[in-house]
């Protein structure tokens, strides 16, 4: 990954956007989500184990997302977390982080060991050489209270809609009741956590959360008729 003139301070958040070489849908299959969910974690605190088998790491990302303590056997600690991730989402062939630097200018080695284990798998697994990653990832500096509620607001929302319904954005939502049920049962995204469904292991504690005043600051009810009235907003 080319040397970046940016310096990413700790505990500053920032916007990540990640896309893959081609438009290529590196996200379309439950499995490559999963294995990427199981990517975050290891490239946070350390590096996966060798020799894991395909079904162990669905069923440690699956475990990470629900909260559930994972065996040391799977993932080897080496270190603090990197970043303290806000929201994330996966969009067929990119995805999204809300998150700031735990350690000054941690961002871009978490970004390198995450998008560098990925492709290895990637690659593997799809008998296929070169990068998968575009060499440039985008960051945007979130300096204000407004621009947390946005950044939150696109990622654990807007994003994941494109999953749900493609072209939503200039043709409207169809059916905004389906369209919640959806961001509620999209396991790849940090709406769930939003809404109490779960409380994964990706996401920043709540501590963490309230302490930076992260994302739209709404109780759980408040947050739910929040989405409900911007769903009903971008129907048809």
């Amino acid at each position: 990954m080319p040397y970046r003139r940016i310096y990413f301070e700790k505990n500053q958040p920032f916007h990540i956007i990640s896309r893959a070489v081609e438009e290529r849908k590196i996200f379309e299959r439950e499995e490559n989500c999963y294995r990427f969910i199981f990517q975050i974690f290891a490239a946070n605190v350390g590096k996966p184990d060798f020799n894991l088998h395909r079904k162990d790491v669905i069923k440690v990302a699956q475990s990470l997302l629900f909260g559930e303590k994972v065996s040391s056997k799977f993932i080897i600690i080496e270190h603090s977390p990197l970043v303290s991730i806000f929201d994330f989402s996966l969009v067929v062939n990119h995805y999204h982080f809300y998150l700031m630097a735990n350690i000054p200018n941690s961002i871009p080695l978490f970004i390198k060991k995450l998008n560098g284990g990925f492709a290895k798998y990637f690659n593997l697994k799809y008998n296929r050489k070169g990068t998968l990653f575009g060499s440039r990832y985008k960051s945007i500096l979130v300096d204000t209270g407004f621009q947390s509620d946005a950044v939150s607001q696109y990622v654990g929302i807007i994003n994941p809609l494109d999953v749900y319904q493609p072209g939503w954005r200039e043709e409207g939502l169809k059916n905004w009741q389906r369209a919640f049920n959806f961001l509620e049962s999209y396991q790849f995204s940090s709406f769930p956590d939003k809404t109490g469904k779960r409380k994964s292991k990706i996401i920043a504690s709540q501590e963490v959360l309230e302490k930076y005043k992260i994302g739209l600051n709404l109780k759980k009810d408040e947050f739910h008729q929040f989405v409900e009235e911007f769903l009903k907003r971008k129907s048809v």
